[in-house]
Parts: C-alpha cells; structure tokens; sequence
C-alpha cells in the first residue's frame, strides 16, 4: 500500500483527532462490508482506512508515522515484487530500517492483524483481516440527553439514569455544569467488532431553569419583589440563596432595578475553585387594587419637588 495515510482519510496533516475519528466513520460506513457485499474493492479499501485510522488515532503512532515520511520513506510501501512492507530498509523504504526509530513492533502489530497479505521478512503473525477476526473496530459512541434541575447543575452530585437495555447507572454531576456540556461515560456505547473496545456513551446535559433564580456564568441573578414601604423606610428581609435563606438588609430610598450583592453565594467554578456571587435585583411592587392608605400617601406627596426624570432627558 503506496497511499499516504492522511489521504486514505482524505484528512490533513494537521488534524486533529475529531478530524480524524469523523473522516474515518465516514468512510467506514461507505466501504463497510455489510453495505458492499461481496466487492473486494469496498473491501480492500476498507481495510486501507481502518489501518489508517488505526495510526493516526494513536498519539504515539501517529508521531512514529510522521517521523518516517519527514525523513522521504514510506513505511507501508511495498518491498520488492510488490509483496507487502518491506521491514528491512530494503527496496520500497527509500529509508532507515523500522528498528531504528522503534517501529518494527508497530507495523508487526498492524500487519499481522490487518490481512494486507504478502511477507513482513517472515515477523507477520497469521491473521485474517477485518473479516475474520484481523482489526479490532471499537464501537460507535452514543449521544443522549441528560436532564438536570438548575440546583442540580449548580451544587453537583449523583444522579440516577436508566439505559436503553435497562442496566441502571449513577452518573456524577460536576458542580457547576452547564447546559450543552457533556459527560463521557467509558464503555457504555456501542459493541465492538473483532474483538474491539465499546463505545462510549455521551450525555448532553440539558439543564432546566429555575423558578426564580436566573445564572449569569458563575453568579446568581435574583430579582426580589419588594414593598413601597420597604424601600422608604429600609427593612431587613430574608432571600433565598443555593446554600439556604439569609437575611438581607433593604437600604432606605434603593430603586427599583438596582441590585444588591451577596458575596460568595454563586456557583463554584470548577476551574479556579472560587464562587461566583449572588445579585438580588429590587423590584418595587404595589398591589393590583391599590388601597386607600397607599392613596393617601401618594397625595400628601404631591408637592415633594423630587423629580426622577429631571437629568434624564
């Protein structure tokens, strides 16, 4: 095989392993045997791809592949008569021996299992190829939406899920987590094939909003409706936070809109470790049916010379 790997995948050098792993998926589905029964050209070009895709997703592989083809040689091209890599420098390398970078048992490992038939100066171990127990294939990942409560997402914990196949699970919520992100669960998706690893399963976290607490990144956004009277004569009233109810102190003459902090009652972030802060938002409120002593107040206001507009305009 004379084809460079990242063209097999139709990929970049400079890919990244997301790159990768969805080039290969792609072509994997077109050549795939089951798709193409019976066509030895899907086959043989699956073969091809699942190799590539077999260096190129290993870190370590990968940075031997590109060590051998900075230096001009092809690690997979064919020896002499066209029968299979040529392990020895010889013919077909245009390069240093494998033993010398510390690839021999690399491309002994990819061969024997691979199928590509014709001889590896006699180190092929036997192997039938993908169709008869040669590469391993790990299985597709699943994607799934995980619900979470707003306080869920913001304190953490375990949280209980229930599989397609019924097999029940505890999966950990990262304090702080927010919708979109997502949580890996190793093994839990699709089967191998030959003997490959399973899947992983992907959980999309959906997090639903709370009835009164709104998140701003890692602060906590409260709007508290509060009384005519308590913003003229400043009261100190209890407001809920994630941690439980405090006790917070309304300053005389505040306005609507204006906010006060309560430090260190947010959400942890879970990369500095710190919390956010918590925002009360005053919303003056006075009742639908206005009774006779708000009335009565309003008027004797009247020629307060107070004007809120006065700068405004």
């Amino acid at each position: 095989m004379d084809k460079d790997l990242y063209e097999l995948l139709g990929v970049k050098k400079t890919a990244n392993e997301s790159e990768i792993r969805k080039a290969f998926l792609k072509l994997a589905k077109k050549y795939h045997p089951d798709v193409n029964p019976n066509d030895k050209v899907a086959e043989q070009k699956f073969k091809e791809v699942n190799l590539a895709y077999e260096v190129l997703k290993d870190s370590k592989k990968r940075q031997q592949y590109d060590q051998m083809r900075a230096l001009g040689a092809n690690p997979f091209a064919r020896g002499a008569g066209g029968a299979g890599p040529n392990w020895g420098g010889g013919p077909g390398m245009g390069g240093p021996d494998f033993a010398d970078l510390g690839l021999g048992d690399l491309f002994e490992e990819i061969f024997s299992s691979g199928g590509f038939g014709g001889r590896t100066s006699g180190r092929r171990r036997g192997g039938a190829g993908p169709f008869g127990g040669g590469f391993p294939q790990r299985g597709a990942d699943r994607e799934a939406q995980l619900t979470v409560s707003f306080l869920e997402s913001a304190q953490g914990g375990e949280k209980a899920i229930e599989l397609g196949d019924g097999k029940k699970l505890s999966v950990k919520i990262p304090e702080g987590i927010e919708s979109g992100a997502k949580i890996k669960l190793s093994g839990q998706g699709d089967k191998g094939l030959s003997g490959g690893t399973k899947g992983d399963l992907i959980l999309i976290i959906d997090v639903l909003p709370h009835p009164y607490f709104v998140r701003e990144k890692n602060d906590i956004i409260l709007k508290l409706p509060v009384t005519f009277s308590e913003v003229v004569l400043g009261h100190e009233i209890e407001v809920p936070t994630l941690t439980g109810r405090v006790h917070l102190k309304i300053p005389k003459g505040i306005s609507s809109g204006q906010r006060l902090k309560l430090a260190g009652k947010g959400i942890r972030s879970a990369k500095s470790g710190s919390r956010g802060d918590q925002y009360v938002e005053i919303q003056i409120k006075i009742p639908k049916n206005v009774p006779p002593s708000y009335i009565e107040a309003a008027e004797q206001m009247k020629t307060d010379p107070y004007n809120p507009r006065a700068n405004l305009f």
